[in-house]
């Protein structure tokens, strides 16, 4: 997946208004929980999902594989972000 300007801009400007972020991966893999970090250069997203083991609970954003990001704000509001077919 691309690491467009809107997706980035998104992290680094709402970081706080996120609740959740959803990581969609090949293979039907996915990963979700709260946005636990976000570094702007180099640009890398940290979700933690509380409802795993401590082994498994940290997930680093793997933009070369993912499919589609899908962040849930506190508002109720959801913004998808995918790769253009």
């Amino acid at each position: 997946m691309e690491i467009t300007a809107d997706l980035k801009n998104e992290f680094l400007t709402n970081s706080k208004a996120i609740e959740k972020v959803e990581v969609l991966y090949k293979k039907k893999q996915k990963f979700s929980g709260e946005l636990q970090m976000v570094r702007e250069d180099p640009f890398e997203i940290k979700v933690f999902d509380r409802d795993q083991d401590k082994d498994e609970a940290e997930h680093i954003v793997f933009f070369g594989r993912a499919l589609e990001i899908t962040l849930n704000y506190f508002d109720g509001t959801v913004k998808v972000f995918k790769d253009m077919v």
